[in-house]
């Protein structure tokens, strides 16, 4: 059965819009978990845009499920990894004096130190994953620097116009998901998931993890936080906690 990772991300974004203390991210990522959500995820980047060193430390005090850092290979944040001690760090790519989310990493093409990394991490008790495009070689190169998980980038999928794209972008993530299985490797998926072509990955049945975040926060203004991430985990086909 999958789990599912809330990313608290978009609360921080709303929050960040006019400059207050509310919606306030570490309120959701409690919501979420009293919902069923099996972990709740964050980035943090230089930029400092969205989430605030202040949620990181309150987060790493509240969370009782599992806390994932997804942030840049560099030493600022390897350093302050290892001081909160997540229960993961998913690295990606920062998009430099930009805002937006973090990018996929390029394993096969790096000038970075992985190995030296993850050794720092996993020593201190932090599973390491790596946030990646669905392909093949990236699989090989996570197990290389010892990973245990590989965040696949769905937005090849969700972000396709025509049915015969989507179709083949699918089949990159099946084929890669069966390669990380394969290798021993956790798979989650994440990045454009909403309710709507959440099902098709689903039905794949090679995922352990969906991490969701804008999506869930979203349908929140409408329904409520808990009631959103209940029915995103009732999509994953995973039973809700009893009111």
């Amino acid at each position: 059965m999958s789990s599912l990772t809330i990313n608290v991300d978009a609360v921080a974004a709303l929050r960040g819009l006019c400059g207050f203390a509310e919606p306030d991210p570490v309120q959701a990522a409690v919501l979420a978990e009293l919902a069923g959500a099996d972990g709740i995820a964050i980035q943090i980047s230089p930029q400092r845009q969205f989430i605030r060193d202040r949620d990181l430390y309150l987060l790493k005090g509240v969370v009782k499920t599992r806390l994932t850092l997804e942030m840049p290979p560099s030493e600022q944040f390897v350093t302050k990894a290892l001081e909160v001690k997540p229960w993961m760090v998913t690295f990606a790519s920062d998009q430099q004096g930009g805002d937006a989310a973090l990018l996929p990493v390029d394993l096969t093409n790096t000038e970075i130190d992985y190995r030296d990394l993850t050794d720092r991490l996993t020593a201190v008790g932090v599973l390491v994953g790596f946030f990646v495009d669905p392909q093949s070689e990236q699989v090989k190169q996570v197990a290389r620097f010892g990973g245990t998980t590989i965040l696949l980038n769905c937005l090849g999928y969700t972000n396709a116009r025509t049915l015969e794209a989507a179709q083949q972008e699918l089949d990159r993530i099946d084929a890669t998901a069966a390669a990380a299985a394969k290798a021993g490797l956790a798979v989650n998926c994440g990045r454009g998931l909403t309710y709507r072509n959440l099902s098709p990955i689903v039905e794949l049945g090679l995922a352990d993890e969906f991490v969701v975040g804008y999506a869930v926060a979203a349908r929140a203004l409408l329904v409520g936080y808990e009631r959103a991430v209940i029915e995103m985990l009732r999509l994953i086909d995973k039973p809700v906690p009893t009111q």
